[in-house]
């Protein structure tokens, strides 16, 4: 229980209390003045009446006050529901993004790797043709007498080959 209900429920339990033991006071007829006209009626009793007015009024605020808390914490609720599911819609949204601008990425690069290996290829290719071209270049001179320089040894009898003249 809330602490103004403990409060409310002792404060009720001393009044009945109190009223209980002085009940011969409290119905004892007596003039009671209302501003406007007077009544013969016993005091304690309207009293308990008015006391017991107050207390449903009481009672009546408290609960509306708290059926009004209630309603803006389940408002509240609803809105923060709301809210995260918002955020997580929005969180697989840029996830969704991230991971589509990684694919294109990775893609982009597969065919960039793709395009340097048919580059590598096509070096490859013409080193292979440069090297057979040399090859056979050496084989012609080498047959047709060519002063050829391999290996750091001349060879063949080209103009070279002449001793120097002292």
């Amino acid at each position: 229980m809330k602490a103004h209900t403990i409060t409310l429920v002792l404060v009720l339990f001393g009044v009945l209390l109190f009223a209980g033991v002085n009940w011969s006071l409290f119905s004892q007829p007596g003039s009671v003045n209302f501003l406007l006209y007077r009544i013969e009626a016993p005091l304690g009793i309207i009293m308990l009446g008015i006391v017991a007015l107050m207390t449903a009024l009481y009672i009546f605020f408290i609960g509306r006050t708290e059926v009004a808390a209630l309603v803006r914490e389940r408002k509240s609720s609803r809105a923060l529901e709301e809210a995260r599911d918002r955020a997580d819609n929005s969180e697989k949204s840029r996830i969704s993004a991230l991971q589509a601008g990684l694919s294109e990425k990775i893609d982009g690069y597969g065919e960039r790797i793709g395009a340097l290996q048919d580059d590598m290829a096509a070096v490859d290719k013409r080193l292979r043709s440069l090297e057979e071209t040399a090859e056979r270049l050496v084989q012609r001179f080498d047959e047709e007498g060519v002063f050829i320089v391999r290996n750091g040894e001349r060879s063949g009898d080209g103009p070279d080959d002449e001793a120097p003249a002292s």
